[in-house]
């Protein structure tokens, strides 16, 4: 079968059979047991590195101010509630320190809504203020937080944290001109947090001391189909290592697929690198493959502690192939994992994926129509000329 209907065939398993694949779901490890098979059956050495998580499900929220019902959801990996009480509302972390919370509904706005407040267990980047805004709402006492979301259309999470200790929900900016301090709110959750087990895919092709990494995330927030984040990125190397079955290569080529990257904690991504990459020593490169195929864009690759020579030889081949151009490093994506570790890490991505965040990544218009596979054929024949 030709790489192009196989990862057509991968797609449409991942995205319309599974579909929503969050970390620790049943969907989720349905995905997994796929990979698994499909890397076996293409010849290559299977494990699976297990590890617990959490399940969480919501079946939505109600909030009511002075008798008015606001539209609102639960923050993702938020306890439930059902809760009455009066509404604060909190602009700058310097009035967080000083006002009275306890048994309050608070709104967190203006300066305290700008950007997403990192989970507690983060350990890649945890501002101190973060931590601060964190610690002063679960020890003040506050029954529930309101946040307010990053997107004037749809509902982006300030919090999203299954350690937070305080029930926490979403609002719109819109709806802010109607709230103020003092006002009586009743705020109820439809949530669950189970506990769970999920696991990450490591395969291997070849038996050489050296390794260059593979990786792509399998996981997706809840409520999406996860097209290019990032069933995408795992089609393209189901393919790849299809196309390997035969190669004979002097070291070795390692498939990561990490359960994790939308997860507020990367369980998988702290599991491999407690396991496999305290020995960064062992790699020659790692390639990590996120958000690839959008149509009418180019594929963009950036470099991150890679010598000149890597970056020349593959900046060749890039350029000698058809729709790939190279961009500023960014720093989000399990490359990241890489390169801190100190191992030579590639990105591949879209070009203009950025720009699409708020309004398809993480949502359910993140589907396959979104996807060129002849792109996604290019970047695995880039791949195999690569190593």
């Amino acid at each position: 079968m030709e790489i192009r209907k196989r990862i057509e065939q991968h797609l449409n398993v991942l995205c319309n059979e599974i579909g929503a694949r969050p970390t620790g779901s049943k969907a989720n490890q349905a995905a997994v047991e796929y990979v698994c098979e499909e890397f076996k059956r293409a010849g290559l050495n299977v494990l699976k590195q297990e590890f617990d998580c959490m399940d969480w499900s919501e079946g939505g929220g109600t909030l009511t101010i002075e008798g008015q019902d606001i539209l609102t959801a639960p923050a993702p990996y938020s306890l439930p509630c059902n809760v009455q009480g009066e509404l604060v509302c909190i602009h700058t972390l310097e009035e967080l320190r000083i006002t009275p919370i306890s048994g309050k509904i608070v709104l967190l706005c203006d300066a305290l809504a700008a950007e997403p407040l990192m989970p507690k267990s983060f350990i890649f980047w945890n501002p101190e203020e973060h931590k601060e805004t964190i610690a002063l709402l679960e020890r003040g006492g506050a029954q529930a937080v309101l946040t307010v979301s990053l997107s004037p259309e749809c509902f982006v999470p300030i919090i999203e944290d299954g350690d937070f200790e305080i029930p926490c929900a979403m609002v719109l900016p819109g709806i802010l001109p109607l709230l103020s301090s003092g006002l009586s709110a009743t705020l109820s959750l439809n949530t669950k947090r189970r506990p769970a087990r999920a696991a990450n895919v490591l395969a291997t092709h070849g038996k050489g001391k050296h390794k260059i990494c593979m990786s792509a995330h399998i996981d997706t927030k809840p409520a999406t189909p996860g097209a290019l984040d990032n069933a995408s990125g795992v089609a393209v190397l189901l393919a790849l290592a299809e196309e390997l079955s035969d190669r004979e290569l002097p070291y070795q080529i390692e498939f990561v697929l990490f359960n994790g990257e939308d997860y507020y904690s990367n369980p998988g991504e702290m599991a491999y690198l407690a396991s496999y990459l305290s020995t960064p020593a062992d790699y020659v490169c790692a390639f990590n493959i996120d958000g690839v195929g959008v149509k009418g864009q180019a594929l963009a690759y950036s470099f991150y502690e890679c010598s000149e020579k890597l970056i020349n030889n593959l900046s060749k081949l890039a350029a000698e192939i058809e729709g790939f151009e190279q961009i500023d490093p960014w720093p989000q994506g399990d490359h990241t994992l890489f390169s801190f570790s100190g191992v030579p890490a590639i990105s591949v991505t879209s070009s203009g994926i950025f720009d699409l965040v708020d309004s398809v990544l993480h949502s359910d218009r993140d589907s396959l129509e979104l996807i060129d596979t002849e792109i996604l054929e290019s970047l695995v024949k880039f791949l195999l000329y690569s190593i």
